[in-house]
């Protein structure tokens, strides 16, 4: 396990910069709007003001600011170097788990297994294993050469053993079953794709293949636009995941996750940090 040293020259005005960029970004998706440059679109003067406020408020702990979103953003300035996430899905999991080593994941999609990924951190720097699935052939490749933990490239459904039309796009981590293509806002990037069939298998025999123990401790959720088909066939009775991020692109499958997840025992966190995602914790 690599040694795992707090980095000094990420100051926390810089790390809470980006939080509340994310936040802002989150609002304009829900709105149907972009943001692409940050300081083009959003006055720096006012941004700063917005970030020194709530580090102020994040210091004293105010009741405008709930003590646990407080002690989120200070775990996660702190081991923000590590992190390898988009979106600080990592850092949740790891905070939420008291800084565990020796857990066990499972991540799907893949991709090349560093760039995003929500488990690289929690294998290289804390001894983690697991399982890691992803039918995109553009990243079998990388995958293999950079992760140690079991791979599997059948593209995870509900079902196992069935063909399905893959698009594989441009923006490879846009890539997704076919035809879900045009479910969120991405549609459009994925017109041009490269289609071939794909070979299915169930999360409830992804995990029984691959040997995972009843207890799993983190389970990450992209599969750009599957994700409730998936989980929704998933014996919550058999194995107990403690943690799930699950991808939702504000589509309307979002309130069915919601749905399906409270009603297994899991707990919705930090909408404010999450963005595309949900966060959820088994209680």
């Amino acid at each position: 396990m690599e040694e795992k040293i707090a980095s000094s020259s990420r100051p926390t005005m810089h790390f809470i910069r980006q939080v509340m960029l994310r936040s802002v970004r989150g609002v304009l998706n829900r709105a149907g709007m972009e943001l692409t440059r940050y300081e083009g679109d959003l006055e720096a003067a006012k941004l700063k003001k917005i970030f020194s406020g709530l580090n102020e408020l994040a210091k004293m702990e105010r009741a405008l600011v709930p003590s646990e979103e407080v002690k989120f953003l200070t775990f996660a300035q702190r081991y923000l170097h590590l992190s390898k996430s988009q979106i600080l899905q990592d850092l949740f999991v790891l905070h939420e788990l008291g800084e565990k080593e020796d857990g066990y994941f499972v991540e799907f999609g893949a991709t090349n297994g560093i760039d995003s990924s929500n488990s690289y951190m929690l294998e290289k720097f804390y001894s983690w294993n697991g399982i890691l699935a992803e039918p995109g052939r553009v990243w079998h490749e990388s995958l293999r050469a950079n992760r140690r933990c079991k791979i599997d490239h059948r593209c995870v459904w509900s079902q196992t053993g069935q063909d399905l039309e893959f698009n594989q796009v441009n923006e490879p981590e846009l890539s997704t079953i076919n035809a879900f293509s045009g479910a969120d806002r991405y549609g459009q990037y994925r017109e041009a794709g490269s289609k071939y069939y794909v070979e299915t298998i169930s999360l409830n025999d992804l995990l029984r293949t691959h040997g995972a123990p009843p207890e799993i401790d983190y389970m990450s959720i992209d599969t750009e636009g599957s994700e409730y088909q998936i989980l929704s066939a998933f014996d919550f009775e058999k194995y107990h995941v403690k943690v799930i991020t699950c991808e939702h692109n504000y589509t309307e499958a979002r309130d069915k996750l919601f749905s399906l997840l409270s009603a297994k025992g899991y707990v919705r966190k930090f909408q404010e940090f999450s963005e595309v995602d949900d966060w959820y914790v088994k209680m």
